[in-house]
């Protein structure tokens, strides 16, 4: 059991981080020796994102993978519609036999590969874990936006981040680096918005 979240949470987690262990033995979706090593590197990797969601969001998480921080995002915000875009069929089986063995009946998955002018539909927010340079990102999901829509990208080390929003147009959007490091790495989480 861990502090930060409810009884139900904690069993969800666990049964989440259960089933990726087991499937990952055959199907190598992460790099991971053990439940401790997930939940340290993953579950509360993505746990500053919760309270960065408002209630009733729409949320579309960019290459899910193994589901960090899009099936963690389903379990903390009940009241939210979670779309995981992934291309691989392979990790979209998982992710649907989690969804399934979870009952997370706000979440849809999106076997498929994000293109720029795809027709995937708008969200409030778009978040992504490890997935690509950022203006890369803001460009492949300008479809996705609204006026109010916000990106909020895991990412690691400052400068590499500050290196690639040098790239994106600063008449047209505004960013925050939140710095979140750990013991082991550095870590901050880019959140974007447009200019308004």
């Amino acid at each position: 059991m861990h502090e930060l979240f409810t009884r139900d949470q904690n069993k969800k987690i666990k049964e989440f981080i259960n089933l990726a262990l087991g499937f990952n033995k055959t199907h190598n979706i992460f790099v991971r020796k053990d439940y401790e090593e997930v939940f340290q590197k993953d579950v509360l990797d993505c746990a500053p994102l919760f309270n960065m969601i408002k209630e009733q969001e729409s949320v579309i998480d960019l290459g899910s993978g193994g589901g960090f921080p899009g099936i963690l995002l389903a379990i903390f915000l009940p009241n939210n519609h979670i779309s995981l875009l992934e291309s691989s069929s392979k990790k979209c089986y998982f992710l649907k036999t989690v969804i399934e063995k979870l009952s997370l009946k706000n979440t849809t998955i999106i076997n498929q590969t994000i293109k720029e002018n795809n027709n995937l539909g708008v969200y409030d927010v778009i978040t992504a874990r490890a997935f690509a340079p950022i203006k890369k990102i803001i460009k492949l999901t300008k479809n996705n936006t609204h006026q109010k829509t916000k990106h909020i990208l895991l990412k690691g080390k400052k400068k590499i981040i500050q290196e690639e929003l040098k790239l994106i147009n600063k008449n047209q959007h505004i960013y925050e680096i939140i710095n979140k490091d750990t013991k082991e790495h550095e870590r901050n989480i880019v959140v974007i918005k447009k200019n308004e």
